[in-house]
């Protein structure tokens, strides 16, 4: 188990830092982020987070961290748009 990770269904909530449908290449497996409520999530397993939150983007030749895990109210908001609220 991943410290402060969020699970669903045995994986790993990725949040990319902008709320866009995503494709992104780590390695050699691609990954496309499904964005709802302007949150964009990926779901992968416990040995793909590393290098998923180790990944450096940014436009204009940047390069910073653009993946993290995910938080309890990012998922929560990503499923129905209330982020836990009622």
């Amino acid at each position: 188990m991943i410290e402060n990770a969020v699970y669903v269904e045995g994986k790993v909530a990725i949040f990319y830092y902008q709320p866009i449908p995503k494709y992104v290449k780590v390695g050699s497996k691609e990954y496309v982020f499904d964005c709802r409520y302007g949150i964009s999530l990926v779901f992968v397993t416990e040995e793909e987070v590393q290098p998923m939150l180790d990944a450096m983007g940014g436009c204009c030749g940047g390069k910073r961290k653009i993946m993290y895990l995910a938080s309890p109210v990012q998922y929560s908001h990503w499923l129905d748009g209330k982020g836990g609220r009622k």
